[in-house]
């Protein structure tokens, strides 16, 4: 019996994403105490989930298995990692208005 690597995946692509903005979205600009914890759980847990989401779409392509799933978990970590990069450049031409 083929275990069904790709559900997992796409599941974990979506905890990948959400943890990751909720550490964002509750960052205050000055965290203190409990809150500075909570927000490295949220964003190791988005990394975390991001890496083996990766690994078992890696396992599912390995057993060929059919459907959309598979391919979700990637265009989910390849869309977060588009956002950041825009962030970037956005942030570098904005200093570079600052001149």
């Amino acid at each position: 019996m083929k275990k069904r690597y790709s559900i997992w995946s796409a599941l974990l692509g979506v905890i990948c994403i959400i943890t990751l903005f909720a550490s964002y979205a509750i960052a205050p600009d000055q965290p203190r105490g409990i809150m500075i914890i909570l927000l490295r759980g949220l964003f190791f847990t988005s990394i975390l989930s991001g890496i083996l989401s990766l690994i078992l779409t890696y396992l599912s392509f390995q057993n060929k298995e059919e459907g959309f799933l598979k391919k979700l978990a990637p265009i989910i970590i390849l869309s977060i990692l588009l956002m950041f990069a825009l962030s970037i450049i956005g942030i570098i031409v904005s200093i570079g208005d600052l001149f």
